[in-house]
C-alpha cells in the first residue's frame, strides 16, 4: 500500500493553525496606519504559487513599519508592526524555511541604508535568533544570506580616518572614508571569512582620479556601498555595488571575491569591467550592473536588477546573463523592461520563480515618479500581476514571492509491511530503499522530500556546501533496519551529483550531521548510501580547501570601546611606520583575515624575537584583542597568525610604543597667513579619547574659545571678521578633561 501527500494542498490547515486569513479581509479591520495597496491581476492562471512578501521601508507620517504577507489581491494573510527605528529591509523566507527581516537601529549618516540587527523567525512567527557580525562590526541592512549549511553571509560598513588633504587638494584632514565589509559567520556565529574594501585598495590610488570631484573633499566620504552578496556555485563570493549617479568614484559593478585569498577574481560592469558583452551594447552592458539585486540562478546564469538612473531617464529593468568566466564574455539571455520608463532609483530586486516567472521589486521611485511596488512577468515578458502602494512615496526595499510555510512544498510517500530483501520505491520523493535487515510484520515507513535546507545543521569539522533539499525517513513499528538507500539525482534536483556526499542525523531540526560513504551511479543517476538509522538526510559538496594565509594587521590604537553604530575602524598598518599609543588607555590590536580563518594565535613581547612573550594566546576566534597591561614608555612587538583546516599561516608582525597622553598643535604653527572671513583647518595630533578645547590667543592673552570638539585631529574654523589684523596670533589645543595637557603653536601666525 502507498499513501502520497503533496503538502501544498494543506494551505487551509496552515491558515487555521496560525489564525491567519485564507480569504480576503478575514483578518478583520486593518489598523489605521496599515499601508493601503492596489493589486492588478492580469492573468490569475499564470501567476506563480505563493504569497507576496513586503515590508515598509520608508518613514512616512501616518504609516506604520509593517511586515506583510499578502494575497494576490493585496489583502494581508499576516502582518506585524515592527518597532523599527526608521525602516525595515529584506523580509522574506530563507532556504531553510525561517523568516528573516532587518529592522534599522540607526540610519546611516553617510550612505543609504542603515545599521540593523538581522532577525530570524520560525514559521509560527516567533523570533528565534538575532544575528550580529563578528570582530566588532555592525551589520547593515542591504543583504543577508542564510546559507543551506547554516552559515551566514552579511555586509556592513566602517569608517576610517584619512587625511584627505594629502590626497586631494582641499581635502579634509580628518575625513572619515566609508569602507565595506563582508563576513561569513559559521553556525556558532564566529566570523570565518572577512573581506574589507580598504585592505585591497589604496586610498591614494582610489582617489587619484577624483581631484575635481567635490565629494572627495567632504568630511564623510561614501565610497564602497555594498548592495548584494551571494555565495557562488564554486564557493567564491559575488558582490555588487550600485549606480554611479548617486555614488562616488566608479559606476556600479559586480565583483567576484576569492574566498580562499580575498583577492578580486573578476569585475563585471563599471569602469573596471573585464567582460565583453554579447546581445547588448558594450555601454549598456557595463551600465546594467548597477543595481540592488543579483544572484546566480539554478541554470548557472546571473540575474541582475538594474536600477537605471536617479533622473528617471533610463528605466529600471532585469537582465539575465550567461557568463563565460574564463574568456570574460557575458551573453544576454533574457531581459525585461516595462513598456514605459519605470525608474526605481534605489533598492529593488528580481527573483526567478519556480514556474519560470520573474518577480520584480522596483524599490524607491525617482523623485516625482509613480512606480509599482512589485510586478510579476512571464518568461515571454507578459505582465501577469502588479501591486502599487496607494501612497506613491511608500516603497519596499525588496519584494518576494514564496510558497509559505515551506512544509507546504513537502512530498510524503509511505510504504507498508516492509520486509528484508525487498526494494521499495517512494515515488515522487526520488527515494528508493532496499531492505538488508529488519522489517517484517505490520509496519510502515514514510519518506518525506522537503525542498528546503536543514534547520540549524552542525558538522564535525568544516561544514560542506549544502543543497537546499532534505529527506526525512520516519518509521512506524520498526525497531531497527539496515537498508541501501538511493536518491534520484534528477527528481531531487541534485546538480553535479558525482561530487556529492550524503549526510545524516537522527533527529530533524537538531543535532550533528555525519557523512555517509556515498557512491554515484551515472547510469541510473542515483546516489547510494547505507542507512542503519532513521532520521534526516541531506547532500553536500566539499567546500573550498582552506589556504592558511597571514592576516592583515591594522593600525594599533588606543581602545575606543565597543560601538553599536557607525564603526570607526583602523585601516591597514604600514610596516615602516612606528605607531604610538596612549599608555594610560587600553590598546586595541586588530587584524583582518586573508581568506578563510577559523582561529588566530596572538603573541606580544618586549623583544622582536619574542623570546619572552607577555601575551600568548594560542587560540581565539575574534580578530582583535584589547590589552590593558602594557608598561609605560615601552616598545612592544606583536604577531598574529591564522589557523584553518589547511594548518597555520606565517606570522604577521607589527610593533608599537607606549607614550604618555599628549596633545600637539600642528597647524597653524607659525608663519601662516589666514584671511578673515575664510575657512581653514586647525590641526593637532593627540592620543586622548576626550574632547579638546581650541582657543585663540593674541600674544599671551586668550581672546576666545573657538570650539570644544572631539579629538579627531582637525577643526574647520571660519575666521571671524571682527578680529583685528595682526601677526601675533597663536592657537592653543588642550584636553577638556585635563587643562594641564595642552600645546600651543610654536610661533605666531598672521590674520589679515
Amino acid at each position: 500500500m502507498r499513501r502520497t501527500m503533496i503538502g501544498v494542498i494543506a494551505v487551509a490547515a496552515w491558515c487555521v493553525s496560525l489564525g491567519v486569513a485564507a480569504e480576503p479581509n478575514a483578518l478583520g479591520p486593518l489598523p489605521a496606519d496599515f499601508p493601503a495597496m492596489t493589486a492588478h491581476i492580469y492573468d490569475a492562471n499564470a501567476i506563480a504559487p505563493g504569497y507576496v512578501f513586503l515590508a515598509v521601508a520608508l518613514n512616512v507620517e501616518g504609516v506604520g513599519h509593517y511586515l506583510m504577507i499578502l494575497n494576490n489581491d493585496g489583502t494581508p494573510v499576516w502582518y506585524k508592526k515592527v518597532a523599527a527605528h526608521d525602516e525595515i529591509y529584506n523580509f522574506g523566507v530563507m532556504p531553510n524555511g525561517l523568516l528573516h527581516y532587518a529592522p534599522f537601529i540607526q540610519a546611516h549618516s553617510y550612505a543609504g541604508g542603515g545599521d540593523v540587527i538581522h532577525t530570524l523567525m520560525d514559521e509560527d512567527f516567533n523570533i528565534v535568533e538575532e544575528v550580529r557580525p563578528g570582530n566588532g562590526y555592525v551589520a547593515e541592512g542591504h543583504d543577508f544570506q542564510l546559507l543551506p549549511n547554516g552559515h551566514i553571509l552579511l555586509t556592513g560598513y566602517y569608517l576610517s580616518p584619512v587625511d584627505m588633504s594629502k590626497i586631494v587638494p582641499g581635502g579634509t584632514p580628518n575625513a572619515l572614508v566609508s569602507g565595506g565589509v563582508v563576513q561569513e559567520l559559521d553556525s556558532q556565529r564566529n566570523a570565518v571569512f572577512q573581506w574589507r574594501s580598504w585592505d585591497h585598495y589604496g586610498f591614494e590610488d582610489f582617489f587619484s582620479t577624483l581631484t575635481t570631484d567635490a565629494r572627495a573633499k567632504d568630511a564623510v566620504i561614501n565610497t564602497f556601498h555594498l548592495n548584494a552578496v551571494w555565495l557562488d556555485d564554486d564557493g567564491h563570493i559575488l558582490l555588487t555595488t550600485p549606480q554611479p549617479a548617486a555614488r562616488l568614484a566608479s559606476s556600479g559593478w559586480i565583483k567576484k571575491i576569492n574566498r580562499q585569498t580575498g583577492e578580486v577574481m573578476w569585475t563585471l560592469g563599471g569602469k573596471d569591467n573585464q567582460f565583453t558583452f554579447v546581445g547588448v551594447s558594450q555601454a549598456d552592458g557595463i551600465e546594467s550592473c548597477t543595481g540592488h539585486g543579483m544572484y546566480r540562478l539554478e541554470n548557472g546564469n546571473l540575474l541582475i536588477y538594474d536600477n537605471g538612473d536617479t533622473q528617471g531617464k533610463r528605466s529600471s529593468r532585469v537582465y539575465e546573463y550567461k557568463l563565460d568566466e574564463v574568456n570574460k564574455v557575458a551573453t544576454l539571455v533574457w531581459t525585461y523592461a516595462p513598456s514605459t520608463i519605470t525608474s526605481g532609483s534605489g533598492r529593488g530586486n528580481a527573483q526567478r520563480l519556480p514556474n519560470g516567472n520573474t518577480m520584480i521589486g522596483w524599490g524607491t521611485p525617482a523623485t516625482g515618479k509613480v512606480i509599482p511596488a512589485a510586478t510579476e512577468v512571464t518568461q515571454d515578458g507578459r505582465k501577469v500581476w502588479e501591486l502599487y502602494f496607494d501612497n506613491p512615496v511608500l516603497n519596499s526595499y525588496r519584494a518576494f514571492r514564496f510558497v509559505f510555510p515551506s512544509q507546504l512544498k513537502a512530498i510524503e510517500v509511505s510504504e507498508y509491511e516492509l520486509a528484508t530483501g525487498n526494494t521499495y520505491d517512494f515515488g515522487e520523493t526520488g527515494v528508493s530503499l532496499k531492505v538488508v535487515t529488519g522489517g517484517g510484520g505490520y509496519n510502515a515507513l514514510s519518506v518525506t522530500r522537503e525542498p528546503y535546507a536543514p534547520v540549524y545543521p552542525e558538522f564535525p569539522g568544516k561544514a560542506p556546501r549544502v543543497l537546499a533539499v532534505r529527506v526525512k525517513v520516519t518509521p512506524v513499528a520498526i525497531a531497527s533496519m539496515t537498508a541501501e538507500i538511493r536518491f534520484d539525482a534528477d527528481v531531487l534536483g541534485l546538480r553535479d551529483p558525482s561530487r556529492l556526499t550524503v549526510y545524516y542525523r537522527p533527529f530533524a531540526g537538531r543535532g550533528l550531521f555525519l557523512p555517509l560513504p556515498t557512491l554515484y551511479n551515472p547510469v541510473t543517476k542515483q546516489l547510494k548510501a547505507t542507512m542503519d538509522h532513521f532520521g534526516e538526510f541531506i547532500f553536500g559538496y566539499p567546500d573550498l580547501d582552506d589556504v592558511p594565509l597571514a592576516p592583515v594587521l591594522n593600525e594599533p590604537e588606543s581602545y575606543r570601546g565597543v560601538q553599536e553604530v557607525e564603526v570607526i575602524a583602523p585601516v591597514m598598518a604600514k610596516s615602516n611606520k612606528q605607531y604610538t599609543v596612549n599608555q594610560a588607555l587600553p590598546i586595541l590590536l586588530s587584524w583582518s583575515p586573508t581568506g578563510l580563518a577559523r582561529e588566530y594565535e596572538l603573541q606580544i613581547a618586549a623583544d622582536p624575537d619574542f623570546a619572552a612573550a607577555v601575551v600568548d594566546l594560542p587560540s581565539q576566534t575574534d580578530a582583535y584583542y584589547v590589552w590593558d597591561a602594557a608598561d609605560p614608555n615601552t616598545t612592544y612587538w606583536y604577531r598574529v597568525r591564522t589557523y584553518n583546516e589547511g594548518g597555520a599561516s606565517v606570522w604577521s608582525t607589527g610593533s608599537f610604543q607606549t607614550i604618555p597622553p599628549m596633545v600637539k598643535a600642528t597647524i597653524p604653527n607659525g608663519g601662516e597667513v589666514w584671511k578673515k572671513g575664510l575657512s581653514y583647518f586647525i590641526q593637532w595630533d593627540d592620543n586622548i579619547m576626550e574632547n579638546v578645547v581650541i582657543e585663540l590667543y593674541r600674544g599671551d592673552t586668550c581672546l576666545k574659545t573657538i570650539a570644544t570638539v572631539p579629538s579627531t585631529g582637525a577643526y574647520k574654523w571660519e575666521v571671524n571678521l571682527d578680529l583685528e589684523a595682526g601677526s601675533d596670533y597663536s592657537i592653543k589645543v588642550s584636553s577638556s578633561a585635563d587643562p594641564a595637557l595642552f600645546d600651543v603653536s610654536d610661533s605666531p601666525f598672521t590674520l589679515e
